[in-house]
């Protein structure tokens, strides 16, 4: 006998259970439960723990998990053992996970279209600065190239000019001289000499201006050439950016589609399962559950067992399951357990002192602790299940009572409970004959398309 000299174990009797029934399935779960034996319980102190309201869950006020239970959590789930056999509740798994892919995967499609469709809209708004760069090139070309035939008309007006005052120039300055130096425009010859050099040079600030504003075009041309050559090259890069991300799109869209036939497949494979294969000894106390709240409360409804605890099953079923997803410990192979240990939540422990395993019921002691609430018997379980597996357990929770310690490390597995747990030789066992009840009731409502709104 396995028995821990810090930890008393005890012995019960067999609780009393109603008639086979007419419920569903009352018959086939009832034969399993007729070889189920309830059995001895749990570590223990003396006196009831104090008062304590731990009803409220560890969050911050976001409203968001406590870091440091989620830290907890990881570090008990760590510990779990890696080879562990395979189990008839392996197919609950690979659902959940393949459902967790197939968001993972849905989000990163919206993303990457989010990111595509910004993609796309940039590169039409590069194609829209280009084809304007492009029209200002062409305006600004168009307009030089006006002013280059302007300037080549301009300049040769000058050159006629030129020519006409070189040809007519001496004659002109011998017959008017005198009157053009004192402005003596009487001399008719002087005047239109006055007049034409007037004109020459009006003419010459003419073709200056040509030249001038033909600089300044030129400067503006060059500058939307260089423009429509970034906007070209901001296209270009427009352009290959939206191919990328279109790329990226497709990619996760193709991705998105096999995790749906991952999930479709393992659903599948989920409502296929065969029944009557009886869980493994070796089914580890670290784990989170894989069974849902609304699967245990079936279960136990469809039993012969009738609770006469005034807190709903579904209640406590509730709490097994987000008990044992904060600790890191199986809270539906746990909710077994209690119904094992009350005799269906029919026995004193459970029903005055909201104690759901015998903490503290050995054998020589008439009863076991009190809890305050339900939940907190609920909790009270989880911890103490933890302190067995986890040499120094890290909670996500306040304890319950600080007396919670059991053989630190001493049990892995359910079957390692056996003699330590309880001094019931087939303790373990009886454990998971009613675990494997549990089981073929959840296949059975897989089959039927129940409960796959996978958490």
């Amino acid at each position: 006998m396995k028995v821990d000299a810090h930890v008393p174990t005890r012995r019960v009797m067999s609780p009393t259970s109603r008639a086979l029934g007419a419920r569903p399935r009352r018959a086939v779960i009832a034969l399993t439960l007729a070889l189920v034996c309830v059995s001895a319980g749990t570590p223990a102190g003396a006196e009831d723990p104090p008062a304590l309201d731990i009803t409220t869950p560890v969050t911050t006020p976001d409203g968001q998990q406590d870091p440091e239970a989620l830290d907890a959590l990881t570090e008990t789930l760590a510990l779990a053992p890696t080879d562990s056999p395979p189990s008839p509740d392996d197919p609950f798994v690979a659902p959940v996970v393949a459902r967790a892919a197939e968001k993972q995967a849905a989000v990163l499609v919206f993303e990457t279209t989010k990111r595509s469709d910004d993609a796309n809209l940039a590169s039409l708004f590069a194609a829209g600065e280009a084809k304007a760069a492009k029209k200002t090139e062409d305006a600004d070309r168009a307009w030089r190239d006006r002013l280059a035939d302007q300037l080549e008309v301009e300049r040769d007006r000058l050159g006629q000019l030129t020519i006409s005052a070189y040809v007519s120039g001496g004659d002109l300055t011998l017959l008017g001289d005198q009157a053009m130096l004192e402005g003596d425009t009487t001399d008719p010859l002087a005047g239109r000499m006055i007049m034409f050099e007037q004109v020459l040079e009006q003419q010459n600030q003419t073709t200056e201006k040509a030249i001038t504003d033909l600089a300044a075009a030129e400067k503006d041309l060059r500058a939307a050439v260089a423009a429509r050559k970034a906007a070209d090259d901001r296209l270009q890069l427009a352009m290959r950016s939206s191919a990328d991300r279109d790329r990226e799109r497709l990619d996760a869209l193709a991705r998105h589609q096999q995790a749906v036939t991952k999930f479709d497949t393992a659903v599948q494979r989920l409502r296929t399962a065969p029944r009557g294969v009886m869980a493994p000894l070796e089914i580890a106390l670290i784990g989170l559950p894989r069974l849902s709240a609304e699967d245990l409360s079936g279960w136990f409804e469809a039993s012969p067992y009738r609770s006469k605890i005034a807190t709903p099953i579904t209640d406590i079923a509730q709490w097994f399951i987000e008990e044992g997803r904060a600790e890191g410990i199986r809270g539906d192979v746990a909710f077994v357990q209690a119904v094992l240990e009350t005799g269906g939540f029919t026995n004193g422990d459970s029903i005055e002192r909201n104690n759901y395993s015998g903490i503290g019921h050995y054998d020589d002691v008439a009863a076991g602790w009190a809890f305050p609430t339900a939940r907190d018997g609920v909790r009270a379980q989880i911890q103490l299940l933890k302190s067995y597996a986890v040499k120094q357990p890290n909670y996500a929770q306040p304890l319950v009572d600080k007396r919670l310690r059991g053989p630190a490390g001493c049990c892995e597995t359910w079957g390692d409970l056996t003699t330590v747990w309880a001094t019931d030789p087939t303790y373990g066992p009886k454990v998971m004959l009613l675990y494997t009840s549990l089981l073929d009731y959840a296949l059975d409502r897989r089959a039927a398309g129940e409960g796959l709104d996978f958490p």
